[in-house]
């Protein structure tokens, strides 16, 4: 597998952002937190989330899981693009419904790392879950 030579300008937060922007009003409004090796944050999905009336759509529950992948790198100081992110949905989940994303590197080389990350409701039922592969960012 060849690795391009990635150079980005590294930033300290973005407003923007889809994932945790907090000035981008479609954002998914997620605030991470760190739980021993575990990054942590809710995900409450509201009716721009939707695809089924009163359900969550697959491409928002990846854009959550994929958030909670990159912030595991990022409150680590690793910058990374993600090359690949295969995701397993489990089961439906609704629209007010609370979720929370739990992510953390699973192994780590001088190129790339790999992370996994789960999206389960309070009552700890699986929802989805991801495994990443990112290119490291020089």
């Amino acid at each position: 597998m060849e690795i391009p030579e990635l150079h980005l300008e590294k930033i300290k937060g973005n407003p923007m952002c889809f994932g945790c922007g907090k000035s981008n009003p479609h954002s998914l409004k997620m605030s991470f937190f760190k739980d021993g090796e575990t990054g942590k944050a809710e995900f409450l999905p509201n009716e721009y989330h939707q695809s089924w009336p009163g359900y969550v759509h697959g491409g928002a529950l990846m854009a959550a899981l994929d958030e909670g992948i990159g912030w595991s790198l990022f409150s680590q100081s690793i910058y990374a693009v993600t090359a690949n992110i295969e995701i397993r949905l489990r089961s439906m989940a609704r629209l007010g419904e609370p979720l929370i994303v739990s992510s953390k590197i699973i192994r780590k080389t001088s190129r790339t790392v790999e992370v996994e990350a789960r999206l389960n409701r309070q009552d700890d039922s699986v929802v989805a879950e991801a495994k990443a592969l990112l290119y490291i960012v020089k």
